[in-house]
């Protein structure tokens, strides 16, 4: 449990609908594992697709799977109408990502009315260890009353 109290009772089905809408996440074949207030797991199995040359993780998939924790971590604590978009995130490597999967951690550590801060964290599983991979740090603007799913429909002409 994370001692934050969620805005809105239907945060989680409306953080996991905003993950859905993600279109590199279905090609990269990332799940939400987890979504509690102010805290996400997602799982990231390692195929051809996330590899880079060195047949390492590579590090576009590392960004993108951190940003996603960390900014789902903050848009578990927004109200029913909000959004998120992030302002700014970094990233330290730890270790080259190798394995059969990566899980990705994003954690709240401080909701604001305006700006959340998130720390994410990134482990690579290998025959059923985890290794920490990667560490980041991530600041969140709440979109007040901007619907990502109305702005989905509207750039994408698809409803979601």
């Amino acid at each position: 449990m994370t001692g934050f109290e969620p805005k809105d009772d239907a945060f989680e089905t409306r953080v996991r609908d905003s993950f859905s809408r993600g279109a590199i996440l279905g090609v990269l074949g990332t799940e939400m594992a987890r979504c509690e207030p102010g805290f996400v797991t997602l799982h990231q199995p390692i195929t051809p697709v996330t590899l880079q040359h060195h047949g390492y993780v590579h590090g576009g998939v590392i960004s993108t799977l951190m940003d996603i924790a960390g900014g789902h971590a903050a848009q578990t604590l927004m109200a029913a109408g909000d959004s998120v978009l992030t302002v700014e995130f970094k990233v330290n490597m730890l270790a080259p990502g190798e394995g059969e999967a990566l899980r990705a951690e994003g954690r709240v550590v401080r909701p604001g009315r305006r700006i959340t801060v998130a720390r994410m964290d990134l482990y690579a599983i290998r025959d059923g260890r985890e290794t920490p991979i990667c560490i980041g740090q991530g600041t969140y603007m709440t979109m007040a009353g901007v619907s990502d799913a109305a702005m989905h429909a509207e750039r994408t002409g698809r409803p979601r």
